[in-house]
């Protein structure tokens, strides 16, 4: 079969290279493309007729993806439907409740997985043209059903080559609960995917902070790992940095935050991932640091990490980690620096149309200003978002200590 597939993101360089994987893999595909800021959203009657499948990044103007996915639901016929986005649990959930088929993030996107997912709606258009589409399934594995004792599995999030990720129930309390089921255990070759698994567990279990995400449980059997945690179900700061946050809630959020970072850092973890999308908020309001995937501790010389082609982009990486260089908490910092001219402002301060061009503007790019209602925080802009790692501000204690948000100003929730 030759696929028809409808790719909108607003990033032209995402689309041409999600394009030219599709071309790889179907030479005589037609891959049409759509740019949801220049163009504007869909009309409701379109029903996206002649294509097979649909692609649905997450840059999408002003709306947001399940916004896109509501409208795609209520046609008939629509064909099936991949978000590619940036992570989080809530945010897939949402998603795949809205009407997505399948859920692709942005880190975990390679070649084999975008065209296994393509393959996965082609399939799925041909069996069933018409709504509702069933959600994802989890393959069936006595194995691992054997080993999450304590959960009952609802479906399938997202998968990455190191681990699926579940949303499950525990069997105890009826409470929704994320698993993360680790795909390939040392005897398959994979020594250093089980080491960082474990080792992600072991480190974060230690650390008791409300703005960090609670571990429950850890379960070893069967030839399966797996790592229960809380499930935060109001969505993430991207989603609140969409709609737009005051000012008092910003500084609030930047504290709530480099506290969770500090209580890493004192015991020799770095985040290395912090973005939006990792930040994500429980039902009573609270914030939580999660998505540790790309942790380690500090002394480690060598790195446990996996490996694939690079889809996304770094909005949020430092220069130091850009550039490949050993990075320490001051890149943490930087990354935090970021997220909080986005709070602030309402826009990224540096953007590109590829993953190469948003690294030299980090590392080369003038220092982003505030507009002048907001310069009293330029100083703590400057502070975290030098060039040079030696030019920031050494800790997120002294962070925490900068006058303009210590507890004495912090303006209050």
């Amino acid at each position: 079969m030759n696929p028809s597939v409808l790719i909108i993101d607003a990033e032209s360089q995402f689309r041409r290279l999600l394009a030219h994987h599709i071309n790889t893999r179907w030479p005589d595909s037609r891959v049409s493309d759509y740019d949801p800021v220049g163009g504007g959203g869909l009309p409701y009657d379109f029903t996206a007729s002649g294509f097979n499948a649909v692609l649905l990044g997450d840059e999408l103007g002003g709306d947001t993806v399940i916004d896109w996915l509501l409208q795609m639901a209520d046609v008939e016929g629509f064909p099936p439907i991949a978000v590619i986005g940036e992570g989080g649990d809530s945010v897939i959930v949402r998603a795949v409740k809205a009407g997505a088929d399948e859920y692709i993030t942005r880190d975990g996107l390679t070649h084999q997985r975008l065209v296994d997912v393509v393959a996965a709606l082609l399939e799925r258009e041909q069996s069933s043209a018409t709504r509702p589409r069933p959600k994802l399934k989890v393959q069936e594995d006595a194995a691992l059903q054997t080993c999450l004792k304590g959960f009952d599995i609802v479906q399938r999030l997202s998968s990455s080559p190191i681990a699926n990720v579940y949303l499950g129930t525990d069997k105890a309390s009826g409470n929704p609960t994320i698993l993360k089921v680790l795909q390939q255990m040392p005897d398959t070759g994979n020594d250093a995917a089980f080491e960082r698994f474990m080792q992600e567990f072991e480190l974060i279990r230690k650390i008791n902070h409300p703005n960090i995400v609670k571990i429950f449980d850890l379960g070893v059997a069967d030839h399966h790992a797996y790592i229960a945690m809380e499930f935060c179900d109001r969505g993430s700061l991207k989603r609140r940095i969409t709609k737009g946050i005051s000012t008092q809630l910003a500084v609030t959020y930047l504290r709530e935050i480099a506290g969770a970072l500090a209580a890493i850092h004192r015991i020799g973890i770095l985040h290395r991932d912090l973005k939006p999308t990792n930040v994500l908020f429980r039902r009573d309001g609270s914030l939580a640091v999660i998505d540790f995937g790309l942790a380690k501790q500090a002394h480690l010389n060598a790195e446990i990490t996996g490996t694939g082609e690079i889809f996304g982009t770094p909005y949020y990486m430092s220069p130091e980690q850009g550039k490949g260089e050993v990075v320490d908490e001051r890149s943490d910092i930087y990354s935090l620096g970021i997220i909080f001219y986005e709070m602030l402002s309402g826009k990224k301060p540096f953007v590109a149309d590829s993953a190469m061009g948003l690294i030299r503007l980090h590392d080369t790019a003038p220092i982003p200003r505030l507009p002048e209602a907001l310069a009293r925080y330029q100083d703590i802009i400057d502070l975290m978002l030098g060039k040079d790692p030696a030019m920031r501000i050494g800790s997120m204690e002294a962070l925490l200590a900068h006058p303009e948000i210590a507890p004495a100003s912090a303006p209050m929730r």
